[in-house]
């Protein structure tokens, strides 16, 4: 997989914020997270195939982030809050709230940047 794909997953996200549609907002962050943290996983030697969200997110903290330590803790916290939000804006009827989609929004712009940094080198 490449970062592109999470870039544009990135960008949907912007534009259904920016449209005021929150739950989608939420639910491409999510994704956008959820790839860029496969593109850092294939870039260290630890790539599948197919991975489950809790395989990936497993894998990315233990491998990334308690082994490697190439990413902050934070981000393993930031992936697990957004898979729970991207749960609720996708399948509850309460939806996502304005500011929780802002926040995953700003987790998703971050973490994208952090794993492009690292694959490029930076």
């Amino acid at each position: 997989m490449e970062i592109d794909k999470a870039r544009l997953s990135l960008q949907g996200a912007r534009l259904c914020f920016e449209g005021k549609c929150y739950d989608s907002s939420a639910s491409r962050s999510y994704y956008a997270m959820f790839q860029a943290a496969q593109v850092a996983l294939d870039q260290a030697g630890f790539g599948r195939r197919e991975w489950t969200h809790a395989g990936l997110q497993a894998s990315f903290a233990s491998q990334l982030i308690q082994r490697k330590k190439i990413y902050p803790p934070r981000l393993a916290q930031q992936l697990n809050q957004a898979l729970r939000w991207r749960l609720v804006a996708d399948y509850s009827s309460t939806g996502i709230s304005q500011r929780q989609a802002a926040e995953l929004l700003r987790w998703a712009e971050d973490f994208v940047c952090r794993v492009e940094e690292v694959i490029q080198g930076v």
